[in-house]
């Protein structure tokens, strides 16, 4: 394909499946419409890369499809103040998304390779304000914490206790949550109540695969 034929893609990605599904938030179109999601993809897979599908880019960690993200990113109506948490990030585009719309990303992932690559995606696009971090998915990053919203970029079997504590008070955290008996998972935002307790709503129906360290714990049978 060429750029033209990609920013004719982009557009109708964000046509099509965003906005009829009720992304509609000008500053996030915006967001999906400037960063190219072929320059993330593995080059075999540009030509799909907009698809409504999970993209696989390697290492069997996958990219989400755009409108289980867009949902988050839309709900979490960040200002460029704002200090965020990627975990899983893969090849990067997650974060550069968010680094359009907020003031500081920090972006996780366990893969040492992949975070190479988002590394030099980023710097190819010139993106200064996203800081990578190669550790456990479901350690999150507590030095950079607390955090306005945390993404986690594939589905998660449980509520993510541990990186609630990395959250501000007004806080949200953003998952697929999809326990280990259910084919399809629920877009979910966590967040705490007045009262402190963890709370959560449903944004959305969407299928991913577990990031690793959130995949249901197995049980034995004897």
């Amino acid at each position: 394909m060429t750029l033209q034929n990609f920013q004719k893609a982009r557009e109708a990605m964000v046509v099509s499946q965003l906005q009829p599904s009720g992304v509609v938030d000008e500053a996030v179109n915006e967001a999906f419409l400037s960063v190219p999601r072929e320059d993330y993809a593995p080059e075999q897979l540009r030509g799909v890369c907009y698809l409504d599908d999970d993209l696989a880019i390697g290492q069997g960690r996958y990219m989400l499809e755009p409108l289980p993200f867009a949902l988050m990113v839309q709900d979490a109506a960040l200002t460029k103040e704002a200090r965020v948490l990627d975990i899983g990030t893969g090849t990067g585009y997650s974060a550069a998304i968010l680094s359009a719309l907020c003031g500081k990303v920090t972006a996780v992932d366990s893969n040492e390779k992949l975070l190479h690559a988002a590394r030099l995606n980023w710097e190819k696009a010139t993106l200064a304000n996203i800081t990578p971090v190669l550790g456990r998915h479901n350690d999150g990053y507590k030095s950079a914490a607390p955090y306005d919203a945390i993404f986690i970029n594939g589905a998660v079997a449980e509520v993510p206790h541990g990186l609630m504590s990395q959250i501000t008070k007004n806080g949200k955290l953003y998952c697929i949550l999809r326990k280990g008996d259910e084919g399809c998972g629920k877009v979910t935002v966590f967040k705490y109540s007045e009262a402190g307790q963890i709370i959560s709503e449903t944004l959305g129906d969407a299928f991913a695969p577990y990031l690793e360290g959130f995949s249901p714990v197995q049980e034995f049978e004897f």
